[in-house]
């Protein structure tokens, strides 16, 4: 980490003048809503974070990783998804910056308005929030998709590479 200057600030020195919300949204890449002021056990201390501690969906570890349970024991109604489609709607998907009213207006962000994210995958509780664990699977659905599509290119690049070959070899043939 560096100050505007890039000098170099020790870790110690950070983490202790931090508080438990800004720890949290640096260290494991996760911020909370904290209306309640809940307080969850944390690695030094306890993090005040709502619903957290009762989350039988959620994980917080000690270093500030959030994980989400993702068992198949814990899931029904499983069907497969067309990745084709979710790059589809990612394409359709508007990405806008923004910047949160109750926040300074410095601070610019970068993403989808849970509204558009709602209407386009239908997943999620409601349009008011993007689920971490349904923009992870949007994400890893475009990627295979993705992947897929590369590898019929890179199957159509070679048939093409053949037939230029098998031209060449002929005009090579023709012009002797």
């Amino acid at each position: 980490m560096y100050t505007n200057d890039q000098t170099p600030v020790t870790t110690a020195s950070l983490i202790e003048e931090l508080s438990d919300d800004e720890l949290a949204s640096c260290v494991g890449g996760t911020g909370y809503i904290n209306p309640a002021g809940q307080e969850v056990p944390g690695n030094s201390g306890t993090l005040k974070a709502p619903g957290l501690k009762n989350n039988s969906n959620m994980y917080l570890d000690p270093n500030g990783s959030a994980r989400f349970t993702s068992d198949r024991n814990v899931k029904e109604a499983v069907a497969e998804v067309d990745v084709h489609n979710i790059l589809k709607g990612i394409a359709d998907l508007p990405i806008t910056t923004w910047e949160y009213k109750n926040q300074d207006e410095t601070i610019r962000h970068i993403g989808p308005i849970a509204q558009d994210f709602a209407a386009i995958f239908n997943v999620g509780k409601n349009d008011r929030f993007i689920d971490v664990v349904d923009a992870n699977g949007v994400v890893l659905a475009a990627i295979q998709a993705l992947y897929q599509k590369l590898q019929a290119q890179d199957t159509q690049i070679n048939s093409l590479n053949i037939q230029i070959s098998e031209i060449k070899q002929q005009l090579l043939l023709n012009s002797q």
